[in-house]
């Protein structure tokens, strides 16, 4: 009997009956035993599978698949195949999946194809041809060409995703201990991607790892670098690839002078959509020749730079290179677990008010103090924010309780954010709840009303109202016109003579439709009117502007001043009026 492949080996000793079920009288009269794997190993079986063992022993002297009569046995074939037959010939024979699927199982453990667009087939062929490239040593592809490029021919329509783990690197030279040699001429170098890259037309994404994962001759530290000719000849490749999507390079001593070179060839290509640059060594002019690299690329919308070591004015070169005209439109940005410091917020804060389209940004463990913090929820609650919605990530950053207040109003009042993480920030416990509540709520109002913004094309700004706030910078108090200057004392005493109309006029009706109605519906409306005269109070309250004593100290609290959608429209109606 076949053991069907669907079905694993551990189901049926799972299921097994134990010798104690078997000893018992209903088991020994028992005939049909579907656990039993050998029940037919003593029935002769069929001429037609016979011939086909016969076929299976000899397949690879003489392959056949579609010479087959009949759909069933070319499908008791591919049972009976082995899965260990040479790829060159299964390749080009065999497109089921059922033997790709048996083929990846028993060679490996873990199997994701929804990783690779569901194909067992593509599963197979790019593990495969991932492992032939890590075995390779650097000097094997040259001198190996010809038998190199058989191989990617085989390979070529069906690799699609390029996962390297890890790379042979080149030997170290035999006069190290004798001569000092410099770290430059001391990288090892590695297979050249540029004659692999360009030779795989539908490769969409692609992830390297220089480095070692198994140490067989030992640990040394020159087995994860790589050099500047790596850099080139992988830059050299992206450039001429034609479908590349994501790239990805990462736990890497990608420093300023290799991610140059990187750049240089990357710089012509334009079909990089999203690039990981990881866990490297970047540092501020790396990240300077990233956003350079941001002013040439036009389709770039996602770009990865956590862990590496960029300051103040890294993070000014990558704001400056996106805020150029030229540059790419990018919507996500992570810059987490880098020192930016609050220097480096100004920036990411200018960033925020001027670019149009970014969306997402990742900062946490920037090392923000509370100035920091305070700095960024002004500029979210100045109402300037171009973006339609902002995912903003502050988390492990010591904004401290006064930030959390500030961010508390800022969200509150702006429907831009859409997600905020402020954990491990120190905020209390009553600005995280009023955070989260307040970015529930902003998610539900963009997600009722996206068709509409869809189609019009219109800000959010313009049918939800935003917070300006009351706290101004030292530097800019000299320039603040006075609060009484706002509206003229003129018109001031006509808006409330006009609100005190208003409120009686709203009585006199509430009085006539009283004497109308019943004993309880007169009730009723007498409470109406009363939440009416107090609407209208808080409206003469909030019209009026008054100076502030200059003896008075401000509270501590982040303050705000908000209105309501209503009564401001209201308000403005009054104004045209007079």
């Amino acid at each position: 009997m076949r053991i069907p492949y669907t079905i694993s080996r551990n189901v049926f000793e799972t299921y097994r009956c134990s010798q104690q079920t078997i000893q018992l009288p209903n088991e020994q009269e028992r005939t049909l035993r579907p656990e039993d794997v050998n029940w037919d190993a003593n029935i002769v079986p069929e001429l037609k599978v016979l011939a086909m063992h016969v076929l299976v022993e000899h397949w690879q002297d003489n392959p056949i698949l579609d010479e087959l009569p009949t759909p069933v046995d070319r499908d008791l074939l591919l049972e009976l195949l082995p899965t260990n037959l040479p790829f060159e010939l299964t390749i080009k024979w065999i497109p089921d999946e059922v033997f790709w699927k048996r083929a990846a199982s028993d060679r490996w453990e873990h199997n994701y194809p929804d990783d690779h667009g569901g194909s067992w087939r593509r599963l197979y062929v790019e593990r495969h041809f991932s492992e032939y490239l890590e075995s390779l040593p650097a000097t094997f592809f040259k001198g190996q060409q010809e038998s190199c490029n058989e191989f990617i021919e085989l390979c070529k329509e069906h690799v699609f995703m390029l996962k390297i783990r890890s790379l042979v690197p080149s030997s170290s030279p035999a006069d190290k201990a004798d001569e000092c040699i410099s770290e430059e001429e001391d990288s090892p170098n590695h297979i050249p991607f540029n004659e692999i890259i360009t030779r795989l037309p539908n490769l969409t994404e692609m992830s390297i790892n220089f480095g070692l994962i198994y140490m067989n001759d030992g640990f040394d530290w020159r087995d994860f670098k790589f050099s500047v000719e790596d850099c080139k000849n992988l830059g050299s490749g992206i450039k001429n690839s034609v479908r590349l999507a994501k790239f990805s390079l990462t736990r890497s001593n990608l420093d300023s002078h290799r991610v140059a070179a990187l750049l240089h060839g990357m710089a012509v290509n334009n079909t990089v959509v999203e690039m990981n640059l990881s866990h490297c060594k970047l540092g501020d002019l790396g990240a300077q020749a990233v956003g350079e690299y941001l002013t040439i690329n036009k389709r770039l919308r996602i770009i990865h730079l956590a862990n590496n070591y960029i300051g103040a004015r890294g993070a000014q070169g990558i704001v400056h290179g996106l805020l150029q005209e030229s540059s790419a439109p990018l919507k996500e940005l992570n810059l987490r677990l880098n020192p930016l410091t609050d220097v480096g917020g100004n920036h990411i804060c200018a960033l925020i008010l001027r670019h149009q389209t970014l969306e997402s940004l990742n900062i946490s463990g920037c090392s923000l103090t509370t100035e920091g913090g305070i700095n960024m929820a002004e500029c979210l609650a100045s109402g300037y924010v171009k973006s339609p919605t902002l995912e903003l990530d502050l988390s492990n950053n010591e904004l401290g309780p006064i930030a959390g207040e500030a961010f508390e109003v800022a969200v509150t009042s702006c429907n831009l954010i859409v997600g905020l993480d402020v954990r491990m920030c120190n905020f209390s416990k009553k600005s995280e709840y009023t955070i989260s509540e307040s970015v529930a709520r902003n998610k539900k109002f963009h997600k009722q009303n996206r068709p509409r913004q869809m189609s019009s094309r219109i800000s959010s700004s313009s049918t939800y109202p935003r917070g300006v706030s009351l706290a101004v910078p030292p530097a800019y108090t000299s320039m603040q016109i006075s609060p009484a200057a706002k509206i003229p004392a003129g018109f001031q005493d006509n808006l409330r003579t006009r609100s005190r109309m208003m409120t009686g006029s709203r009585s006199a009706v509430d009085d006539s439709n009283a004497q109308r109605l019943s004993r309880n519906d007169s009730a009723s409306r007498s409470k109406v009117g009363s939440s009416s005269m107090t609407l209208s109070a808080t409206n003469e309250e909030t019209l009026s502007t008054e100076p502030v004593s200059a003896n008075e100290t401000p509270e501590p609290r982040y303050q705000l001043q908000t209105h309501n959608r209503f009564s401001r429209r209201e308000s403005v109606l009054n104004l045209q009026d007079l």
